[in-house]
């Protein structure tokens, strides 16, 4: 199975604390309890050295806010930067921004070469302000856009912020980011009128985007998320890659499936019971379908996280009902996308590409009720 994967992602949490509180957050289990620089150094040797046939490694310095262990940061890479191993590796880092002082903006750009870091924006001013502790004016934009020009900026959806989804992306467009843009796990979507709100944002997002073609659609709008849909329908493909490519170590070495599973995100006792669930037997196979799953025609290429399917139902294949309902809006505003994009000739790729778009587009229009 290992032959499958291209890639792995290890995160290492180093540290439970986080600076903020947003009013999203999924790890609802916080506490003091840091990762020693040690137990970091001993699983990236582990997993950098690790004879499993796969060649490159990301792996994620994880929080809480990961920068309130910023010596812990500096002292990993530099020692891994001097180790000879076997595997290409990128250390990447996901921050709310605010603990960056001149010093640690120095040797931040000293080291992009083996540390990359994204920057969680939640959209405009008030938007950001308002999931995000008030902390917009003290982040420094300018940074991340000249330092890590090809990273895109992590927007997350609240219910209270998605009436304004279209004018966030945009503000981050227009500031010179590439947007990476969810809704909010573990929160509640269950309001009706959540599915017509962002099903006029994404409409709102299309005609901007038609009117500004050098714009890059933020992920809820790339066109790529439909380029297999047509293809091979009778097949059943995993898209998570929890306890599969993906690790996460908890402070005190602990491995789980992913950051969903870890203890500061489900607390201590369902986290321990992740650990008996067997992922390997999920890939490639219809077992791993709910009946309502394996009539929906956006299956393999649904967003799906087991993660947050084991802390909404307790079963890592069945889906959380509303989010379920959020994620095929999203795919009908992608079929709309293309057809808006062939109309005005902005269709992109090659012939072949395009006629796979406009065939996914017309199924889901077909399908997807």
């Amino acid at each position: 199975m290992e032959s499958e994967i291209h890639q792995k992602n290890i995160t290492l949490v180093l540290t439970h604390r986080c600076n903020l509180h947003c009013v999203y957050c999924y790890e609802k289990h916080k506490d003091n309890q840091t990762m020693p620089f040690e137990t970091a150094r001993r699983i990236s040797d582990y997993e950098l050295t690790l004879d499993d046939g796969i060649d490159d490694v990301e792996i994620d310095l994880f929080g809480g806010e990961p920068l309130l262990e910023f010596d812990t940061v500096r002292r990993l890479v530099e020692y891994c930067k001097t180790q000879n191993y076997p595997k290409q590796y990128i250390f990447f880092i996901t921050t709310n921004g605010v603990l960056l002082d001149d010093e640690r903006k120095n040797w931040l750009k000293q080291n992009t070469d083996r540390l990359q870091m994204g920057l969680s924006l939640d959209g405009t001013r008030q938007m950001h302000n308002l999931n995000r502790n008030d902390s917009f004016d003290k982040i420094d934009l300018g940074f991340f856009r000249s330092v890590y020009p090809l990273q895109a900026v992590k927007m997350t959806v609240s219910a209270e912020t998605l009436p304004s989804l279209a004018d966030g992306v945009i503000f981050c467009t227009e500031q010179g980011f590439d947007v990476s843009c969810n809704l909010a796990y573990g929160i509640d979507w269950s309001a009706p009128e959540n599915i017509s709100l962002l099903g006029e944002q994404l409409k709102k997002l299309i005609a901007y985007y038609i009117a500004h073609p050098k714009a890059k659609p933020c992920a809820m709008l790339d066109v790529e998320r439909l380029k297999f849909l047509s293809y091979n329908l009778g097949e059943y493909k995993r898209y998570c890659g929890a306890g599969y490519a993906m690790k996460a170590y908890d402070y005190d070495g602990q491995v789980y499936p992913c950051q969903h599973f870890l203890p500061i995100s489900i607390g201590r006792e369902k986290a321990l019971k992740s650990l008996k669930i067997d992922f390997t037997n999920s890939v490639n196979d219809e077992k791993s379908y709910t009946e309502k799953c394996k009539e929906c025609i956006i299956r393999n290429v649904c967003p799906t996280c087991y993660g947050e399917n084991f802390s909404a139902t307790g079963n890592i294949h069945l889906r959380d009902k509303n989010m379920c309902e959020l994620f095929r809006v999203q795919f009908k505003a992608l079929a709309y996308f293309v057809s808006e994009l062939f109309r005005n000739d902005m269709l992109p790729g090659s012939n072949a590409e395009k006629a796979a778009y406009l065939k996914s587009a017309i199924l889901i229009n077909e399908k997807l009720r």
